[in-house]
């Protein structure tokens, strides 16, 4: 077996605090860059809604929750079938509604570069704010003394050996699952609760469900806070690039870091 941290060099103290150092960096001023963003449009109201908020799904409510609740189950099952059923259930109701993609998702609203960019700044503030978090909740959690075991994927994903492998598992954590779940929960189910309470009932709703669908206590907290972050992004472009960009750049950021721990003990 190849050892695991072939698939990164093992850096020296002194590039490891280089690399933690601009890391944080990055973070700090991508905060502070999305908060007066943030800040200034909240004072205008335009910060959930505005002329680019997505288009309500028109389909029926039965219809709506019948694909919700399925999907929902299917992730709590750990089922690999939520991918096919969600895809399949939002492009038919995409296709009922009478909208193409770029139409309904906001695929074309903004260039590739305003994505990119707008993806990095949003995800690293997004880890500036995450880190102390999980900190606080694991904290929080060994004093009550309440088993909370990592993830399932972090945890396969800390046993992989094989180079091969592990981009492989990347490339599903990095593209596939920001994809199906980005489509799901902010481009279906955010939408489709707004007919049912205020839009930022539906953020805060279709983020809940986002977080215990990863079904890990000691992930709830956080992934909620990313999964309303992701919402307000949604809601304020209309694209649902950005979210997804957003999802994908964590994610890849969580798995970067892993493979440096393995590789520098």
């Amino acid at each position: 077996m190849i050892p695991f941290a072939v698939t990164l060099p093992h850096l020296k103290p002194h590039e490891m605090f280089v690399l933690e150092v601009g890391f944080k960096l990055y973070a700090l001023v991508s905060f502070l860059g999305v908060a007066s963003y943030g800040a200034v449009r909240l004072q205008k109201g335009q910060l959930i809604q505005n002329e680019n908020s997505p288009l309500p799904f028109t389909v029926p409510g039965v219809s709506g929750w019948l694909l919700i609740a399925s999907v929902i189950i299917l992730l709590f099952l750990q089922s690999a079938l939520y991918m096919i059923l969600a895809v399949m259930g939002v492009g038919l109701f995409t296709l009922w509604s009478g909208r193409t993609p770029e139409e309904q998702f906001g695929l074309r609203r903004l260039s590739i570069f305003k994505i990119v960019m707008w993806s990095l700044l949003i995800c690293g503030a997004v880890i500036f704010v995450e880190k102390p978090l999980i900190d606080l909740v694991e904290e929080i959690l060994n004093a009550i003394q309440l088993p909370h075991p990592e993830q399932e994927s972090v945890e396969t994903f800390k046993q992989l050996n094989q180079p091969v492998l592990i981009f492989g598992f990347m490339l599903q954590a990095v593209v596939l699952s920001p994809f199906i779940e980005e489509l799901f929960f902010r481009g279906f189910l955010l939408t489709f609760l707004r007919r049912y309470t205020s839009t930022l009932g539906a953020i805060l709703l279709s983020a809940g469900v986002f977080a215990f669908a990863h079904v890990n206590l000691d992930s709830v907290i956080p992934l909620w806070f990313l999964g309303v972050v992701l919402g307000i992004v949604y809601q304020h472009t209309g694209s649902l690039w950005v979210p997804l960009g957003v999802h994908a750049c964590w994610n890849f950021f969580t798995a970067v870091g892993l493979l440096l721990d393995k590789g520098n003990g």
